[in-house]
C-alpha cells in the first residue's frame, strides 16, 4: 500500500503548489503588461505593419553609460513621436512614448545614426514648441524626435530637480512640411481635471496624419504640482508647401470647453489635402485650437508668416 502524507504533510504540499501557481499568475501578469507597453496600443490590437514603434521610458541604473551621449527615448529613422502614456501618476512622469513611421520618402539612413540631420533641443519646461518665431528658417517645419531625463523615470513633479526636460526637435525630410493651419492641442487631462493615464492603452495622441510639434509641462491649477499638460499636434502635408499664413489665436486654458473643440476647417490653399470625411467636426473628436498662451520666451506659433 501506498504511503499516505500526514495532515500537516499534504497542507504543505498544497501550500507549497498553491505558491507556485500564484507565481506562475504573477509573472504572466507583468509579462501582458511588459508586453502591452512595449508592443501594442490601444491594449488589444496588436501592431501589424504599421510601422508604430512604442517605447518603454524606463531604464534601470540610470540607463546605459552611452545615455550620457545620445537620447534615452528616440524615434527610428523615418518615425516621429505621435503620442505620450503614463500608467497611474497623472503625467508627473512619461511613461512610454508612441512613434509612427511617418516619411515614406525619406532616403533610409540604414541604420547610421543621426536618422534626422537637422535638429536641435528644446526644453519643455519652459520652451513648449519645436518652432520659434525668432529662430524660423531653423525651426520651421520642425517636429519631435525623442525626449531624455537623467533619472529612471522621467519623472516631471520636482521643482528645481526636473527643471531640465530636453526634447529633440528635427526638420521634415525633403517633400514634406508642417502644415501649421493644422495644429491643434490635445491635453493629458478631461475638462474636470481627471488625467487620462491607463495601464493598457495610449489616449494622448495626434489624429492620422498628425505629429507631435509641442510639448508642455505645467503646474496643475488645483494640485499645485507639475504635469505634462498637453501635446501639440500638426499635419504632415508632402509635397510644395503652400503660403503658410498666421494661425488663428487661442488662450489655453484649464477650465475652458475649448479642450474638447475641434480644429479649423482647412482653408483653400490646404483643403485639396484633405479627404471630404476629415473635414471640419468629423477631423478629431478631442483635442484643441490653435495657438497657446505665451510661454516665458515668446509665442512660438505668432509669426508664422
Amino acid at each position: 500500500m501506498a504511503h499516505q502524507p500526514s495532515g500537516f504533510s499534504r497542507l504543505r504540499w498544497k501550500r507549497s503548489h498553491l505558491d507556485c501557481f500564484l507565481s506562475s499568475v504573477l509573472f504572466l501578469l507583468l509579462a501582458d503588461y511588459v508586453d502591452n507597453a512595449a508592443n501594442r496600443y490601444y491594449g488589444v490590437f496588436t501592431v501589424y505593419g504599421t510601422g508604430d514603434t512604442i517605447l518603454q521610458t524606463f531604464h534601470a541604473h540610470l540607463g546605459p553609460l552611452d545615455g550620457n551621449r545620445r537620447w534615452h527615448v528616440e524615434c527610428l529613422d523615418g518615425e516621429a513621436m505621435v503620442g505620450i502614456g503614463d500608467l497611474v501618476d497623472d503625467f508627473q512622469k512619461m511613461a512610454q512614448v508612441w512613434c509612427k513611421f511617418m516619411f515614406p520618402n525619406k532616403p533610409p539612413t540604414n541604420g547610421l545614426y543621426p536618422y534626422y540631420p537637422n535638429c536641435f533641443v528644446r526644453n519643455y519646461t519652459t520652451q513648449y514648441h519645436c518652432y520659434m518665431a525668432k529662430d524660423h528658417d531653423v525651426s520651421i517645419n520642425t517636429f519631435i524626435t525623442g525626449i531624455y531625463d537623467d533619472d529612471f523615470q522621467f519623472w516631471t513633479f520636482r521643482l528645481g530637480q526636473d527643471n531640465s526636460q530636453p526634447y529633440k526637435c528635427c526638420k521634415t525630410p525633403l517633400g514634406y512640411y508642417i502644415d501649421y493651419f493644422s495644429c491643434y492641442y490635445m491635453p493629458t487631462k478631461d475638462i474636470y481635471g481627471e488625467y487620462y493615464d491607463h495601464t493598457s492603452m495610449f489616449l494622448v495622441f495626434c489624429a492620422t496624419d498628425h505629429v507631435m510639434t509641442g510639448l508642455g509641462k505645467k503646474i496643475n491649477a488645483w494640485g499645485r504640482d507639475y504635469h505634462v499638460d498637453w501635446i501639440q499636434c500638426c499635419r504632415v502635408g508632402v509635397g510644395i508647401p503652400p503660403r503658410i499664413y498666421r494661425p488663428p489665436q487661442h488662450t489655453y486654458t484649464y477650465d475652458s470647453y475649448a479642450n474638447h473643440s475641434y480644429p479649423n476647417k482647412p482653408s483653400g490653399q490646404y483643403a485639396a489635402q484633405y479627404q471630404g470625411r476629415n473635414l471640419g467636426a468629423q477631423m478629431m473628436p478631442r483635442g484643441f485650437l490653435g495657438s497657446e498662451r505665451k510661454d516665458h520666451h515668446h509665442n512660438q506659433l505668432s509669426a508664422v508668416s
